[in-house]
This record gives C-alpha cells, structure tokens and sequence, in this order.
C-alpha cells in the first residue's frame, strides 16, 4: 500500500495562498514605496564586461556586455520572501536575451533594443534574508546593464477568465473535461509523463511502469505525437496511437494530450510525393526548404502537402470524436524557440510571428471547420521573451497556454542538449506569473513539457500554479533520461510528487470526467452551445465585477440582409451589449463588428433590432455576440453575477434606414476622462460608478460632467456602459496610460 506524503490541507493553504482578496493589479505594477536600489556597477564581472560612464545612467556608470562574461551582484534584503526584480537593461543594436539566476535558480532574462535603460520586471523571485547573488551570464551578449530594484510582489490571483471551449461546436466530452481543468486551475497540479515514439529505444510503456512501480501511481495525463502517424513520408503507417489514446482515455479514465512533429522533405523543392528515408526528412527550421506561408496558400505544392497531413491527422480525431474522446492538442509547438523574429527551432516558425499565426489559424479552421473535428483543445505554447505575445494566434484561437520547461538542461556547443551540471528544481514561479500577465489571465496556464517538475514544497511555497507538467521521455535528445535521471528528478521528489494530495494523480480523476456537462444545449439555437470569451474580469474593492461574452454563429439570408430581431434574456435591469460580427477584408484584421446595446426590462428580457445592410450579399453566415457584467445589488452593495442568453432571432424582409446612435454623453467637455464620480483622479471607484449607473441609473446617476468624463470606450458614440468600465479597470491596472484616454477598440484590443 502507498500513502498520501501530504495532508489535504497542503492543497487547501496552497488555494487559499493563491486567492487575493481587493485590486487585481498587474504583476509588473506591484512595486512597493520605499524600493531598493542596487547598482550594477557594484557587482563582480568577468569576460567582456566593463564599467561605462553615462550621465543619463543612474549613478552615472553602467555595465557593457559584449562577446563572453558574467555580471554577480549581491543584493541584500531584511527579511525573507518573495519580491519582483526590475531590472535596468537595454539590448545593443536589437533585443537580447541572456541567463539569469538568483541564488541558483535559473530562468533566461529579455532584454529589448534601447538606447538607454528600459526596465524589465521578473516578478515573483524568492530572496533569503540577508544577501543573495544575482549572476548574469552571457547567452547572446551585447547588452547594457544599469541598475536593479528590488520591491514587494502581490501574488494576484490565478484564475482563467475563459470558462468555455472556443470551438462552440465541441463535444460534451470535451466540455466536460475543459470544465474540470478550470475547477483544478490554481488548485492541484496534474501529474503527466509524454511517451517515446513507436520505434523508440525502448518500450513505450517503460516511464509509466516506472512511475507505477516507485510511486503506485500512473499519471493523470499521458502526452502523444501525431507526427509519424500523420505524415506522407513514412506512409502513414498505423503505429497504434489512436488504439492508445482510446484505451488511456475510455479504459482507464486518464487524459490524453498530443503534439504533432510533422516531418517534411529536406529537399523539399525537388519532392515529388511518396515516402522517404527518415534521414532526407525534418522538421527542424535550417534542415530545410518548407515555406510555412505556402503551406496555407492554395495552389503551392507546400498547401498540398500540409493540407494531406491534416487530412490525415482528422481522420484519426474523428474515430476519436465518435468514441467520445477529447484531446488537449498542442500542434505548432516551440514556434518562437529561442526569441523574436528569427529565433524558431522548427519550421513552422521560421518565417516569423505574422507568418506562424496565420498558419495556426489555417490549421484550427481546416480541422473544426472544414473536416468537423471537434474534440480538441487547442493548446498553444508560449515563451517569456517580451516578444512572445507577437506569436499569439488570439483568445478566439486557443483554450490553453503551454510553456515548456526545461531549465535543468544546457545547450553546449561541442555536446548538443546536456543536463545542467547544476541541479535545478525551482517551480520558476517568476515565469508562470509573468506569462499569466501577459495575456490577461485568459487563459489556463501547463507546463506543456518539462525535464525537471520541481517538487511539491517548491510548488507550494512558490503559488506556482500550473495546471498540469508533462515530463518528457527518456533516451530522447541526446539520449538524456529525463524522467529517471535524478539530475533531474530524483526517486525521492518523484515519490513525494505522485503521493502528494496536491498532484493529482490518473486514479485520482473523477468518474464524471467526461460525463459532468454543464449547460443543457438550447434547441432554438442554431449552434450547439454558447461560447463564453476571454473577456477579463477585475476584482475592486467595491465587489466583483464579471464581463463575459458568449457567441454564437448564425445563418444569413440570401441578399440583402435586412435587419435581424435579437431576443435577449439576462438579469432584470442588466446592461447588455454586442455585436454581429461578420467577415470583412477591408475591417480590423479582415473582420467587422456591428455594435449594439441595450438593457432588459424587469423580467430580464431585451429586445433589440440591428441593421445588417453592411454585411456584403454574398456572406451567408455570422456571428452573434453578447457581452455583459453582472448587476449591481444595492442592498448587498456588491455585483451579482448572472448569465445572459440568445433565446431566438428573426430577420426582416428588407433593410432599414438607420439613424446615428444616440449616446447618454452631455453636451459638455470632459475634464478628466475617466473621472466619473468627479473626485479628481481615475480609479476603480469611478469603474463602481459607471456600472452602477449603466445598471440602475434612477438610483446611481452620473452627472453632465461625469458622463462626459465616463465616455472613454468609443467616445461619442456607443453611449456610458461596461466597456466605459473595463478600460478605467485597464487604466487602474496601467495596462493602459490615463492620458491616452479615451480609446478605440483598436487601441486595446491586443492590451494584456
């Protein structure tokens, strides 16, 4: 028999850590008065590294790195804990990105182009009392380094605002399980292990019997790849993934994810189709000739090739589908690799961002839409450099951010990947909440891949809140054992991981894992079930304010459009706003939104009529959205969140003749945008008072004045409501500058 290392409390003190009660601010905005200063120049250097005299530098000197060198300052704190870092930097004809360590723990440092000395923020970094050592070692070089400051970190609470699949036709299964990673997010951590390939040096249940055998435990989540099943190449051949998966996932209740390393022809200029030996073959990005770009343009033998594999790949997701079985699917993977533009490993990123996110659009919308796979979870992999974000498809395009981790291993130029001499078992907290910031907390946030898990007290003492790890294989790059060899993990950080109560293990997941469905399906809708967005909710000190959006595609008539009747169901007095989306070349990123707004009556009902002549004769369908807070209560003096549904639509015969939207916005000049309650500074109490009003105006009015200081979404032209609040929650946050108000939806619609 095996027993538990961990009380249940340990996942308890963990959740209750994690949840912040008051303003959620952003990480790289928590920086407490009284900050410390330490001065580069003062640290110990080595290599090219030398001390520069500069007037605009603080203190009047800084350090210049060049070829080769190190950079060790001590930084010295009273008391022990958990602080962000804000270091002075700037990268020397471009950005850069060098290796940071702060008493051992390892993570890689960007540093963006300047003249000068932006500050760059790790957030989330432990720090003993009394000195610690920050060390800087050259990775790319040529950077400038001027000062550090040290102050106090929040933990914000981690939480993913997207509750729903962004495929709105996905699988009850699929939902069920998406439904059960929001419910452990933040909580536990899911234990998996990736298997080695078919032919791979040893069996393919070699880690699984492993982990069984020391901890009498199997992984919650086994990882899979797609790539030799679904490749031209190597003829398709059947090496039994699909089998696996169904008997992991229906056999044995566990949760399967898969990646998908899809070869292509070296010479790919000279291919002709058929099958290859494995050596002519790749998918690394200087291995070959492949264009990305031509593998989503018709007509180039790259669309051909692609479009086969994908081909392929569905007819596998959809034996899958008709079995009930939901994939966690990460294709694309590692597209950044080493940093900004030119930095990709493999050949699906080796045209840059622009290039990879329109690939990874194609890729989502060949196999929902054109080949009905609708089982996935659509996993995309980040990085931390500041140019990370540059590779996101959008919130509409992915349910999981993934990182993978592999911080205990070194790459050396004479020898490949190594294991670093140095073990390193840090849950790098600093990455899980920086790349949580940097996209708004939308979504989920795994450890896609790793080479060391960390342990559980690190986990725990860190709030480091990833979803789930997925150990790599053993005998993979370079042979590295990276389950087994305790250069890694260790038996005994192995053992206490899986008999923990805080790693959830595959005998641990629930009977209803892919039974427990949420919201029934409305048969007077023509989708199957409404998609709740990524839009961000923002704690206050006042209350809870939750904006949601649901979608929900719609048929268009032939021709003219007419004009399209939407009834609403929300909560009694609820401000309910939207749009009708639809196709368009000439719109923001090829796509149009038509607004609307309103608020339901006493019973929670809202009738609206929108003028569709903008849409072109020729599109036949659409996209309903309906974006809602929740209601202020002003008994309870808090918000009470409430859904709000799409109950049924009907169109005109022909369209008519519109006029311009009023707004609620006086015939006054603003004196403060952003200062609704007219206290002379923009804060999260004017957020208070502009949903306060929007919800029960009679009660919580706004003055001439007010209104126009409120009107900072789309000024003059959509009227006060949440929007107005969302961005002033922004502007508290400092995602956005109060100067900059008032905004478009251009403006902050890439704002994390």
């Amino acid at each position: 028999m095996y027993s538990k290392l961990l009380s249940k409390a340990g996942a308890a003190v963990l959740a209750g850590a994690m949840a912040v009660n008051g303003v959620v601010a952003g990480i790289s905005n928590v920086i407490a008065a009284g900050s410390t200063k330490f001065e580069f120049e003062d640290a110990v250097i080595t290599g090219d590294v030398t001390v520069e005299s500069d007037a605009s530098a603080s203190g009047g000197s800084y350090l210049k790195m060049t070829e080769s060198g190190t950079i060790e300052l001590t930084i010295t704190v009273d008391t022990a804990g958990t602080y962000n870092l804000t270091i002075y930097a700037g990268g020397i004809g471009g950005d850069k990105q060098q290796n940071l360590s702060v008493n051992g723990t390892s993570t890689n440092l960007s540093i963006p182009k300047s003249n000068g000395y932006e500050a760059i923020t790790v957030p989330g970094v432990k720090l003993n009392a009394g000195d610690n050592t920050l060390t800087i070692s050259k990775s790319w070089g040529w950077s400038n380094f001027d000062y550090v400051e040290v102050s106090t970190f929040e933990y914000p609470e981690i939480k993913a605002y997207q509750k729903d699949l962004t495929d709105i036709k996905a699988i009850d299964e699929a939902r069920s399980l998406f439904d059960y990673l929001n419910g452990v997010y933040g909580k536990n951590i899911l234990s998996g292990q990736q298997e080695i390939y078919q032919y791979g040096p040893h069996g393919l249940e070699t880690e699984f019997e492993y982990l069984k055998d020391l901890t009498g435990h199997y992984p919650a989540i086994r990882g899979f790849d797609f790539g030799n099943r679904c490749c031209e190449l190597f003829g398709a051949n059947d090496d039994g993934t699909v089998d696996r998966i169904t008997s992991w996932v229906k056999d044995n209740n566990g949760i399967a994810t898969a990646s998908f390393h899809l070869n292509v022809p070296k010479d790919f200029e000279s291919y002709t189709g058929g099958q290859l030996a494995f050596e002519l073959t790749s998918y690394a990005a200087k291995d070959n000739d492949f264009s990305p770009s031509k593998a989503y343009t018709e007509g180039t033998k790259e669309y051909d090739y692609y479009r086969d594999a994908l081909e392929r790949l569905a007819g596998d997701f959809l034996k899958l589908q008709e079995a009930g079985i939901p994939i966690i699917w990460r294709p694309l993977h590692e597209a950044e690799g080493g940093g900004g533009e030119t930095g990709s490993w493999f050949w699906w990123g080796k045209e840059g961002s622009a290039v990879y996110k329109e690939l990874w659009k194609y890729t989502y919308k060949t196999l929902t839409e054109d080949f009905g796979c609708h089982n996935l979870i659509w996993e995309w992999n980040s990085y931390d450099f500041p140019t990370s974000a540059n590779w996101y498809p959008g919130d509409e395009y992915v349910d999981i951010i993934g990182y993978d981790k592999y911080n205990c291993t070194k790459y050396l130029e004479e020898n490949g990947w190594q294991p670093s001499i140095q073990h390193d078992d840090s849950a790098i907290a600093s990455t899980f909440y920086s790349i949580m910031e940097r996209y708004g907390s939308a979504k989920m946030v795994a450890m896609a891949e790793n080479d060391c898990f960390s342990t559980v007290d690190n986990l725990v003492n860190d709030k480091a809140g990833w979803l789930y790890f997925c150990t790599w294989y053993d005998g993979g790059s370079a042979d590295i054992n990276f389950l087994s060899d305790p250069r890694f993990n260790t038996e005994a950080d192995t053992i206490a991981m899986y008999q923990s109560d805080y790693c959830i293990t595959r005998d641990e997941l629930p009977e209803d894992l892919y039974t427990k469905y949420i919201e029934p399906v409305d048969p007077a809708l023509t989708t199957t079930k409404a998609t709740t967005a990524s839009t961000p909710s923002t704690t206050t000190t006042a209350a809870d304010f939750v904006f949601s959006v649901k979608k929900y595609p719609i048929d268009l008539p032939e021709g003219e459009k007419g004009t399209v009747t939407l009834e609403i169901e929300g909560a009694p007095t609820a401000s309910i706003g939207g749009g009708i989306g639809f196709d368009d070349p000439e719109g923001e990123n090829g796509w149009t939104n038509i607004e609307w707004s309103g608020n339901a009556d006493a019973k929670g009902k809202l009738t609206v009529e929108v003028d569709l002549s903008a849409i072109p004769a020729e599109d036949t369908t659409a996209e309903v959205q309906i974006w809602w807070s929740n209601v202020w209560d002003a008994a309870a003096e808090k918000g009470i969140d409430h859904d709000c549904d799409l109950v049924d639509y009907s169109f005109s015969t022909a369209p008519e003749t519109t006029t311009e939207p009023e707004t609620d916005g006086p015939a006054v000049d603003a004196s403060l945008y952003g200062d609704a309650n007219e206290d002379g500074k923009v804060d999260l109490q004017d957020a208070v008072a502009i949903l306060q009003y929007t919800a029960l105006s009679a009660k919580y009015p706004l003055t001439d004045l007010g209104k126009a200081n409120a009107d900072v979404f789309e000024n003059g032209t959509s009227g006060i409501n949440g929007k107005d609040a969302l961005v002033i929650m922004m502007v508290d946050a400092k995602s956005i500058k109060q100067e900059e108000l008032p905004v478009k939806a251009k403006d902050i619609e890439n704002v994390k």
